[in-house]
């Protein structure tokens, strides 16, 4: 055997070992875009889902600002209602103190009556003491007569007004012309 053949194996191999390294030298560089390339897509997809979460968390704040805004609004119409009670409770305490008024003034109109009453009827030779007229006392005719054309002019006046009221046009009474004096 010949040692050249050896020898031409053995370089046969080196040649085959170097085919192979230059062949794996050139597919890294590929694979190494590619693993870049797929690291980039893949950062890309972290960067959407973190961008998609921070418009979650926006959206949930802006939720939680608009419920804080809703109790805020619910928060000032009470404290209004409050305020509103408050007022409504101070002017029923005015009214109140306002009709205990209006009952003390006619308690008082009253006892004036009364009193006034008492000594008309101390005064009054006619009266009997319990403010009733005795059978002795003169007809009142003459006075009843001024009496009641005083109130027909009271009445006419209101009946007058009421009708003024509600445009209707009464008949013009008759004027009256007679005088009556008075004693």
């Amino acid at each position: 055997m010949d040692t050249t053949t050896p020898i031409w194996v053995i370089v046969g191999i080196v040649v085959v070992l170097a085919i192979v390294v230059v062949a794996l030298l050139l597919t890294a560089r590929g694979r190494r875009e590619r693993r870049r390339e797929h690291q980039h897509e893949h950062a890309e997809k972290l960067r959407a889902d973190a961008r998609e979460t921070e418009l979650q968390a926006r959206e949930h704040e802006a939720e939680a600002a608009r419920a804080r805004a809703d109790a805020a609004a619910a928060s000032a119409a009470a404290e209004a209602a409050k305020a509103r009670a408050a007022e409504a409770a101070i002017d029923a305490e005015r009214r109140a103190g306002a009709i205990d008024e209006h009952r003390a003034e006619a308690e008082g109109l009253r006892q004036q009556h009364a009193e006034a009453m008492r000594k008309a009827d101390d005064i009054d030779p006619y009266a009997d003491g319990t403010g009733a007229r005795s059978t002795a006392a003169p007809p009142a005719a003459a006075h009843a007569d001024d009496a009641r054309d005083d109130r027909d002019t009271v009445l006419e006046g209101t009946e007058r007004d009421r009708r003024a009221n509600t445009d209707e046009r009464p008949p013009t009474p008759p004027e009256r012309h007679e005088h009556t004096e008075r004693t």
